[in-house]
């Protein structure tokens, strides 16, 4: 217990520090570049410190080694900072989905199994996904004559995959529609109107789904 307790403490530091971190990143994808609001500056390294002790309670509940945890809390600082700038410019930059794919490939290879499938199966996984989520966008473009996804979406999928493998492809899509629905929902209720020109971030709801996929093994 205590030993669990020294590592969720050092996580919600490390998460803290990568947060702050994180302010500077999310500004430099943003054209224009405003100045966020002070509150916004501090939900960055906040949700970074949650993340980081709750990996480690994760962890601990679960019985998951200490190198599981670390790159799970990893995992979640990257979703954290993608879905965050997708959210604020509807956009996912190559510079942030290119390396989740990186860090996927090494999990797969460091961890032990089920989360750890080797870096074949990381690879075939990224690039399945890619081409199905690419190919459903040109499908749904081509009959509805208007893009229904952003072009950095079937990337973000497949960086993804390289996480959670093709088992978990169907689902990550499932949840990522479902919480994109919550959200339009919340929208609606509070007064937006929404049309078939709205645009929503599905890159963070995508994010917000590797997130839940990966944890529940």
């Amino acid at each position: 217990m205590d030993h669990a307790m020294i590592v969720g403490a050092a996580l919600a530091l490390c998460g803290l520090a990568a947060g702050y971190v994180m302010v500077p990143l999310a500004l430099a994808f943003t054209e224009p570049r405003p100045a966020l609001p002070h509150h916004r500056r501090l939900g960055l390294p906040l949700a970074a410190a949650i993340i980081g002790g709750g990996v480690a309670l994760w962890g601990m509940w679960q019985d998951h080694s200490l190198l599981t945890v670390l790159f799970t809390a990893l995992l979640g600082w990257q979703l954290l900072l993608i879905g965050f700038v997708d959210a604020e410019n509807h956009w996912l930059p190559d510079m942030l989905t290119f390396p989740l794919g990186v860090t996927g490939i090494a999990a797969s290879v460091l961890l032990p199994y089920p989360f750890g499938h080797g870096w074949m199966a990381a690879i075939v996984s990224g690039v399945v996904a890619f081409c199905l989520l690419w190919l459903l966008s040109f499908v749904y473009r081509k009959l509805r004559g208007q893009s229904g996804l952003g072009g950095g979406d079937p990337i973000l999928f497949g960086m993804g995959a390289a996480w959670v493998g093709l088992a978990d492809l169907m689902p990550v899509l499932l949840l990522s529609s479902v919480f994109a629905a919550l959200a339009a929902l919340a929208l609606k209720l509070r007064g937006q109107q929404l049309g078939r020109h709205s645009q929503l971030p599905f890159g963070t709801y995508m994010a917000a789904a590797f997130a839940v996929m990966w944890l529940i093994g």
